[in-house]
């Protein structure tokens, strides 16, 4: 991996969303028109603080460029990553909107049935912000972002990393989201979407792992360093442009899938950052996408390299 060749001992820079979490887990079928009996947790979440989180406990020096209102709701989420180890000092108060929330439904066996999301306030985080946190961004040995950035932000942020070097990763949150970026698909390095969000990025269809290999190679051949489908039960597929593979998913019961894709891409990321050749770093990501899984946490508490290791798909 190329960079700018003086990043001993720098943070990485998470640029993104950061929310509330609303997870309702169904205990029965939907009746429509009424309320349902569900489990209902409340935690911090949001793409990019999730992967800040993780990569946090993980052990890697992190900074979170964020926005957060001065309402209880925003203090909860700052406080709480700022416990997870994650430097909060560049996170953007400001209450033109309020913080951030996301609410998923999931259905009796953990698949997500619909969720609904509302970061308009990350509009704050606006050409003119990114260019002040400019030296922030040009130290880092990566960044990563989520694709709830403005678009212009992000093209910003995208320029200022090539002129110094520094490798961008992008997490396209969401169908949407994903759409929107597709222009800018060969500015990053790293790439992860899931199944619909690379329909989103190519154009293709993406339904099984043959698909889908076909979409990673794709985006490699836009210019992604690293691009990774993940494929829920069928594991996930990765491409460079000189090879390609596929990873299986471990068997495990779903308890909360919320923030698995997050824990995955923070895996991969903090597995390259330390050198880990590709095909161990996606293997690292499916443990820690796992053990996340296999949790009511959006972010593991117990994460550490060596659980992953424990678990890890041969």
């Amino acid at each position: 991996m190329e960079t700018n060749g003086d990043i001993a001992g720098e943070p990485v820079v998470v640029v993104g969303a950061a929310c509330l979490d609303v997870k309702c887990r169904l205990r029965g079928d939907v009746i429509a028109g009424t309320s349902n009996s569900a489990d209902v947790r409340i935690s911090v979440g949001g793409c990019a603080r999730n992967m800040a989180e993780n990569l946090a406990r993980l052990g890697y020096p992190t900074i979170l460029l964020t926005v957060a209102c001065d309402d209880d709701f925003g203090q909860t989420i700052v406080q709480q990553t700022a416990r997870a180890g994650v430097n909060t000092d560049h996170v953007l108060r400001v209450c033109d909107h309020h913080s951030p929330a996301y609410i998923a439904l999931f259905s009796p066996e953990g698949q997500l049935i619909t969720g609904v999301d509302d970061t308009e306030a990350v509009v704050a985080l606006t050409p003119t912000l990114i260019t002040a946190h400019r030296a922030l961004l040009e130290r880092a040995p990566m960044v990563v972002m989520d694709a709830n950035v403005p678009f212009e932000s992000a093209e910003t942020l995208l320029a200022i990393c090539k002129a110094a070097g520094v490798p961008v990763a992008l997490d396209p949150v969401a169908y949407a989201p994903a759409a929107r970026y597709r222009p800018l698909v060969g500015s990053f390095y790293l790439i992860v979407p899931n199944a619909i969000e690379a329909e989103a990025l190519t154009g293709l269809p993406v339904a099984n792992i043959a698909q889908a290999t076909v979409a990673a190679r794709h985006l490699a051949a836009q210019g992604v360093d690293i691009a990774i489908v993940t494929m829920a039960d069928q594991g996930l597929v990765y491409a460079t442009p000189s090879s390609s593979g596929h990873v299986p998913a471990i068997d495990v019961e779903v308890v909360d899938p919320t923030g698995a894709g997050d824990a995955l891409t923070a895996a991969v990321v903090y597995a390259l950052l330390n050198d880990i050749p590709i095909d161990e770093a996606v293997r690292l990501g499916v443990s820690a996408a796992t053990l996340t899984l296999d949790s009511d946490d959006t972010v593991r508490q117990d994460l550490t390299l060596e659980i992953l290791y424990a678990q890890l798909v041969i």
